[in-house]
């Protein structure tokens, strides 16, 4: 009995000594994850967010690639559509040297550097020279008006009846009007010409009803906004063009700096280059910068792309290289061609080679150096409130830092900014 007993004792003590091993172990396991863990984590935290801080870059420039200069284009001489109204008067003559306020049969000259208000009704041609400035307000010309190298004209609830010819009129107001409506036939470039305007200034045209064709030429800044158009409406060599919410016949662009082309609806009345193009009403020529949205054209009747080039400058001001691996435009993932090099000149990290211009992602800026990025682009569908003033970018890294700005079509870069870490979902990267 006594030897069962001592047998029994010794198989508890091994029960205890196994279990108290089994306990020892897991004591050990829960130090080792309570304390080795969390540190090995907590350094690569660290390390990661020692990345991310080391990791700084700016915006420095931006702008239309190639600074969006327009083609030259030759200014048509004064007089020389409408033939048979000429640049001045071949008889007789009232000289306007203040204001018009009723009814005049006759012709009207407004003297050099003179100024004339009509608001009342002139049954024939009315010329404006050299230096002068004319406002008509409410007024009536039955016959050609005839501009050339004039300060201002200005035109407000006005109606023209003849051709308007506009030669290098430094500014030109246009808000609700009519012009040609009486349906006259001036060949310019084509036929069916209402208006002419040409030349390197500011002009304006406004919820103006027009019957015929619009030339514009060699503007400097050119905006065409809620107008209605019967025929074609030309855009061509103008430093800045904004075409937006007309109701044209037809629409031609070429040769312009920057153009926006937005909210138009076309009819396909007529044709869109002087010699019309069967079955086409938009051609968008070699214009240097174009974008475009939501227009109603024609199934099948464009001719030609309109496709914007936008170049934006970012250096790297941090302690490490940055790489930028995602870049969106107006909240969109880049889709258009890219190509990106370095400032200094250096050979860039393009892939897993070394190039001096690279067309791939990551876009890599060694410390101390820019990246000059250029990026095609071209404005998605019923994207933009009107009227367009700017597009908005962003450059991501690797690291979850982010530069955004604007580019103004008129200024180029709004502001230089800091890159920034944030939590940011992509799109729509608000």
């Amino acid at each position: 009995m006594l030897s069962n007993l001592r047998r029994s004792r010794r198989g508890v003590a091994t029960i205890i000594a196994e279990v108290m091993m089994v306990l020892i172990v897991i004591l050990m396991s829960t130090i080792i994850y309570i304390w080795v863990v969390p540190a090995f984590t907590s350094q690569t935290s660290q390390d990661n967010a020692g990345a991310a801080y080391a990791e700084k870059f700016e915006t420095v420039f931006a702008q239309f690639a190639n600074n969006a200069v327009s083609s030259p284009e030759t200014v048509a001489p004064c007089g020389s559509q409408d033939t048979n109204v000429g640049c001045a008067p071949s008889g007789s003559y009232l000289t306007c040297g203040g204001s018009i306020i009723s009814p005049h049969s006759g012709d009207v000259l407004v003297p050099v550097n003179g100024a004339c208000l009509i608001t009342s009704i002139v049954n024939g041609n009315v010329y404006v020279s050299n230096g002068a400035n004319l406002t008509v307000i409410g007024g009536t010309i039955n016959g050609g008006l005839e501009v050339d190298t004039a300060l201002v004209v200005t035109l407000t609830n006005a109606h023209v009846s003849g051709f308007t010819g506009l030669y290098n009129v430094q500014t030109v107001n246009i808000s609700g009007s009519a012009l040609n409506t009486s349906g006259q036939s001036i060949c310019t470039d084509a036929c069916g010409g209402a208006m002419y305007a040409g030349g390197r200034g500011y002009f304006s045209m406004t919820n103006t009803n027009v019957t015929g064709q619009v030339e514009n030429e060699v503007g400097h800044n050119t905006i065409v906004n809620n107008n209605r158009v019967s025929g074609r409406l030309e855009i061509e060599s103008a430093d800045l063009g904004q075409i937006i919410n007309n109701v044209v016949g037809s629409l031609d662009l070429d040769a312009n700096g920057t153009v926006v082309i937005a909210g138009n609806t076309v009819t396909g009345a007529t044709g869109c280059p002087a010699n019309p193009i069967p079955g086409k009403s938009v051609c968008y020529g070699s214009n240097a910068w174009c974008g475009t949205g939501n227009n109603q054209i024609p199934s099948g009747q464009t001719l030609g792309n309109c496709v914007g080039n936008v170049e934006v400058d970012v250096r790297n001001t941090g302690a490490t290289q940055v790489k930028f691996v995602q870049v969106y435009m107006t909240n969109i993932p880049l889709a258009a061609t890219l190509s990106w090099k370095l400032a200094s000149g250096n050979p860039t990290q393009c892939g897993n080679a070394q190039s001096m211009t690279c067309t791939l992602f990551p876009i890599v800026i060694p410390v101390g150096d820019m990246a000059e990025i250029t990026m095609g682009w071209t404005a998605p569908a019923g994207a933009f409130p009107l009227p367009w003033n700017y597009i908005y970018f962003i450059f991501v890294s690797s690291h979850q830092n982010y530069v955004d700005g604007y580019l103004y079509f008129q200024k180029g870069l709004g502001m230089q900014l800091q890159s920034r870490l944030e939590q940011r979902t992509c799109p729509p990267c608000y």
